[in-house]
């Protein structure tokens, strides 16, 4: 079985992953040369082309966050193992990757049974380095207005939510500004559950397993991907159940494997449970497009939708520290752009390798292991408010003189400040005993 006949045999279960969306995201190095962004080729189409994209191209698949005009929010768990240099070892063969999963294993069934025992429905979907978790939220639904309620959303955000742009399809409708403050409550629900698992797992360096982080942190780590709910929500995506997954072959060279398949190994309703919980079928159909395709007929792709056992979750987390936290920090007030650098040039409580991060930003102010010990740093040693960590990372970003690349429109500059900062800050409470969960 080719990549093309794998596509056809699950194409009406992928339809259903998109019954949401307007339009599909491909990718893939076949998009290399085509006018598109070099570092991520990527073409976004109308979801009528999902056919076209997977069973004639067989690229890779995307489903974006939100629903055609904002009437759904994608929740897209994401968390993986992250080996730096040595990622490659992922994809070497099946049985390295089966004893790198022994490094997750536990974590995946702790998130499931946290979802289980709250009764939140969810899918669960096998990748290559990890897993995605996936659940829709519709404004159709009381618990989607409580999700809403914890959200932020910024100046700069609102402007990047509310332009229209008819030649871009994502952009066709702008975003809500409900849409998006409901993004930004999944990612806090998000943090939140990184944070609970972090500290469960706690011990795990002492152990001599990998370390469990927000984002790829360390160096060897197992990261909860959070990066998608930092940003504008009309440019998220994530690859959707079904989907070849190519990095075997794209991105380590191993063009003697056929490529890889995202695997679903869980779908609750909230109540009933369809599953498989033998990791080595799960890898055996990632290996195997006929046996992917085989196991996929058990079922539907339909993404189950939160229910009001969400509401429950969001009032947990409204009784932790990190809520806490997240409101002190929302109501601080920002110092004026360009006097927060100024002022990190002069504290004399900082080491001189944050000191280098500010002097020299790009790429280092948007690299997570750089971030976690800047804002650490500047937290714990320096005794600065987070929010005002956060402004020194604006001031960094809105200087055109570092040269940065990044687009600060579609990725707004504050937004993103605060984000890395109010992440990393509240990591740095865990470790130091000021935040529980």
């Amino acid at each position: 079985m080719d990549a093309h006949q794998y596509y056809q045999s699950v194409i009406e279960q992928m339809k259903n992953c998109f019954a949401l969306s307007h339009y599909v995201i491909a990718t893939g190095r076949e998009l290399t040369g085509s006018g598109l962004d070099p570092i991520f080729p990527a073409l976004v189409e109308p979801v009528s082309s999902l056919p076209h994209l997977s069973v004639q191209r067989a690229l890779q698949v995307h489903i974006p966050v939100v629903g055609e005009r904002s009437q759904s929010v994608l929740m897209p768990l994401d968390f993986e193992i992250f080996l730096e240099n040595e990622n490659h070892k992922l994809y070497v063969d099946q049985k390295t990757q089966r004893q790198l999963f022994d490094q997750i294993l536990p974590l995946i069934r702790f998130v499931e049974d946290f979802l289980r025992t709250r009764g939140l429905p969810y899918l669960l979907d096998y990748t290559p380095s990890g897993i995605h978790v996936l659940f829709q939220n519709l404004f159709s639904q009381r618990a989607t207005e409580e999700v809403r309620k914890i959200g932020f959303v910024e100046e700069d955000l609102v402007k990047a939510c509310t332009y229209i742009d008819q030649q871009d399809i994502r952009r066709w409708y702008g975003v809500s500004l409900e849409a998006a403050a409901v993004f930004s409550g999944l990612g806090k629900l998000a943090e939140y559950l990184s944070l609970v698992t972090m500290k469960a797992f706690q011990d795990n360096e002492a152990k001599g397993m990998l370390p469990v982080t927000i984002a790829d942190s360390c160096e060897r780590c197992v990261n909860f991907d959070n990066s998608w709910s930092e940003g504008s929500p009309f440019m998220r995506s994530i690859r959707s159940p079904f989907s070849l997954h190519k990095k075997n072959q794209e991105k380590y060279g191993f063009e003697q494997h056929p490529p890889l398949v995202d695997v679903i190994g869980t779908c609750f309703d909230g109540e009933k449970i369809q599953e498989t919980d033998d990791i080595d079928f799960i890898l055996d159909c990632m290996w195997s497009l006929e046996k992917a395709a085989e196991h996929a007929q058990n079922f539907t792709g339909d993404i189950p939708c939160s229910n009001e056992t969400l509401i429950d979750l969001v009032r947990e987390y409204r009784a932790s520290d990190l809520y806490r936290f997240h409101q002190e920090f929302e109501s601080q007030e920002d110092l004026p752009k360009g006097i927060a650098v100024e002022r990190a040039k002069r504290e004399e409580r900082i080491s001189d390798w944050t000191r280098d991060i500010i002097c020299h930003p790009n790429p280092s102010a948007l690299q997570p292991k750089k971030m976690v010990k800047m804002v650490h740093d500047f937290l714990i040693n320096a005794d600065w408010k987070a929010k005002h960590i956060a402004n020194v990372l604006r001031d960094l970003y809105q200087n055109p003189t570092f040269g940065w690349t990044q687009d600060f429109f579609k990725y707004p500059s504050e937004e993103k400040a605060n984000y890395w900062a109010r992440t990393y800050s509240a990591v740095a409470f865990l470790k130091t005993g000021k935040v529980d969960v």
